[in-house]
């Protein structure tokens, strides 16, 4: 088990850390900009690397049968819990936002759905949700067998947020419109709510779906950190540390 975290946790952060120091290089000491071809590339690429690690930590070695086995996982009727969380976090960014930021100028009014859907697919898979088959499949799968839920989930959330760094250094990246500390708080509240939907579910994908609905909110809505912000990301993540803990303990019960 120490050999898999190890290893997860190298190939991840090889993987992520050499594509986006370097793209913060090249927008740097080039005349490139992040939304360049070039370093959305090594952006993209870098956003693989959990994925990437976590097919590499599959046991007995890699194959899609398996990959297909980690996606399917899935507890009959934990689907409302995973559509109450969405829905409650959608609420709490439409309320505590200055506004929308993403532009539908010029689109007709029948389209505003189409393009939502798509901004949300690219966030669950390609650009935040890919990431979950590692930090809730493999590291957070692996912690919890070791230790309690919380401090488990609480490590997870550090690495993860750590894992991020580099995007404050690429000129232009859209992570920039909110502090670091900012971003390190509401990463630790996710952490709880994704392990807790993946404690409930043992379903990665409703854990790609809250990654990509988070993504998506913070891309749509203009962040506003206010009262009404906090509040409901902190009813949120008490709840979520509620539901984890008890869906791990009833997992520590089941006969092996």
């Amino acid at each position: 088990m120490k050999n898999k975290l190890i290893k997860y946790l190298l190939i991840s952060f090889l993987i992520t850390w050499v594509c986006w120091w370097g793209d913060a290089l090249l927008v740097k000491l080039t005349s490139l900009n992040a939304s360049d071809f070039i370093p959305m590339v090594l952006f993209t690429v870098g956003g693989f690397g959990p994925t990437i690690a976590a097919c590499a930590c599959l046991d007995g070695g890699f194959s899609w049968k398996k990959l297909a086995k980690l996606l399917s996982g899935y507890k009959k009727h934990s689907i409302w819990y995973m559509l109450a969380f969405s829905l409650a976090e959608i609420t709490v960014f439409f309320l505590s936002s200055k506004g929308i930021s993403f532009s539908f100028e010029g689109a007709p009014a029948f389209m505003i759905p189409i393009i939502l859907l798509i901004v949300f697919l690219q966030a669950a898979v390609l650009y935040g949700g890919n990431e979950e088959l590692g930090w809730r499949g493999i590291l957070q799968s692996l912690l919890q067998k070791k230790m309690p839920y919380i401090p488990a989930t609480l490590i997870v959330g550090a690495i993860w947020v750590s894992w991020h760094i580099p995007l404050w250094f690429i000129e232009g990246d859209s992570h920039q419109s909110m502090s670091f500390a900012s971003f390190a708080i509401l990463g630790i509240m996710l952490s709880f709510w994704l392990s807790a939907i993946c404690n409930i579910s043992g379903s990665i994908i409703f854990c790609m779906i809250i990654h990509g609905i988070t993504n998506t909110l913070m891309g749509i809505f203009i962040p506003t950190s206010n009262i009404v912000y906090w509040i409901g990301l902190s009813i949120l993540t008490v709840a979520a540390i509620v539901i984890g803990t008890a869906a791990s303990k009833r997992q520590q019960k089941l006969p092996i």
